[in-house]
């Protein structure tokens, strides 16, 4: 990575990891709509464990999963090694976790520390067979740079007009 293009990737990093913190923590709330939030102050230390219905916990755990991929990807490409990428990420999901309990915005879930961590380990493993393909990591940096770049922009402007329709 050139010195140029590591503060791209820092910024779409930083970029991502905000939104992730805000659809976590404030479900995509405006300042004005986080005061009436549900204040949950609760917490699950048994893995895959539901109280009721199981389906929508599926759909759940998949989306803890896919939220996450980016976040192993990103890491890889400021070079940051397998295994601290995944400490990273399961840090980043503790803190998130702990973060709901503290502002009681959400339920506390050791099988979002579970997934979250997972899907940090499928983005790694995504970069590593992409470089298998692109055989440069610069070639293919440069290729993700720009798909995260197009991402970042498009989910920007949903945002926006979402903010605005509200």
């Amino acid at each position: 990575m050139t010195n140029k293009t590591k503060p791209v990737t820092i910024a779409l990093t930083a970029i991502y990891l905000f939104i992730v913190a805000w659809i976590i923590l404030f479900k995509l709330s405006t300042l004005s709509e986080i005061a009436h939030l549900d204040h949950i102050r609760k917490i699950n230390l048994i893995p895959f464990h539901y109280d009721e219905e199981q389906s929508y916990h599926l759909t759940e755990v998949l989306k803890n999963v896919m939220i996450f991929i980016p976040l192993g990807i990103y890491f890889k490409m400021l070079k940051i090694t397998g295994k601290k990428a995944i400490l990273c990420g399961m840090t980043f999901s503790l803190c998130l976790e702990v973060l709901q309990f503290i502002l009681a915005v959400g339920v506390t879930d050791i099988t979002d520390i579970i997934t979250n961590t997972i899907g940090t380990a499928i983005g790694i493993g995504i970069y590593v067979l992409l470089f298998r393909i692109f055989k440069k990591s610069e070639k293919l940096d440069k290729a993700l740079r720009v798909l995260a770049s197009i991402c970042t922009i498009l989910f920007i402007c949903l945002i926006a007009l979402l903010l605005i329709a509200n």
